[in-house]
C-alpha cells in the first residue's frame, strides 16, 4: 500500500511540475493513406491528435495502474519502440516538450511502414517488425 501511494504521489507530482513549466502543442498532419503508420502520432499517448504533457501524465497513470478515463494508445506511447510502456517513454516526451534532443520522431506520423523480415523456406523470420 504505501508503495503504491508513493508511486500516486510521484506522478502527481511529475504532473504538477511540468504544468507549471509549460506546454507545447504539435498539431496532427494529414494522415489519409490509411496504413498503420499513418494513423497515429509518436508520443499521442492519449491520442488527442497533440503531443502534450497530458500524454506524459497518461503514461505515468498506466504505469502506476491507475484507471484512465479515455485509455491509452499502446503504439503511440511506446517512443523508443521497444513493445513496453515504460517511464522511459515518458521521460523522451518530456525531453521532446522541453526541446531536447531525442533519437525518434516524437510529434510525427512514423514515416516507414512496418516490414516484414525476409522468410526462408521453412518459415523462419515472418515476425512484423519496424526497422
Amino acid at each position: 500500500m504505501n508503495f503504491k501511494l508513493r508511486k500516486i504521489k510521484a506522478v502527481i507530482l511529475c504532473a504538477a511540475v511540468l504544468t507549471i513549466a509549460g506546454t507545447v502543442t504539435v498539431f496532427a498532419g494529414n494522415a489519409s493513406s490509411g496504413s498503420v503508420a499513418a494513423n497515429y502520432i509518436l508520443g499521442d499517448a492519449d491520442g488527442d491528435g497533440n503531443v502534450t504533457i497530458n500524454d506524459v501524465t497518461c503514461i505515468q497513470t498506466s504505469i502506476a495502474e491507475l484507471p484512465l478515463s479515455g485509455g491509452i494508445s499502446q503504439l503511440s506511447a511506446d517512443v523508443d519502440g521497444n513493445g513496453e510502456i515504460e517511464i522511459s517513454d515518458a521521460t523522451l516526451i518530456q525531453q521532446w516538450l522541453a526541446e531536447m534532443t531525442t533519437p525518434y520522431s516524437i510529434g510525427e506520423n512514423p514515416s516507414e511502414e512496418p516490414s516484414q523480415i525476409p522468410t526462408d523456406e521453412e518459415g523462419w523470420g515472418t515476425e512484423i517488425f519496424c526497422p
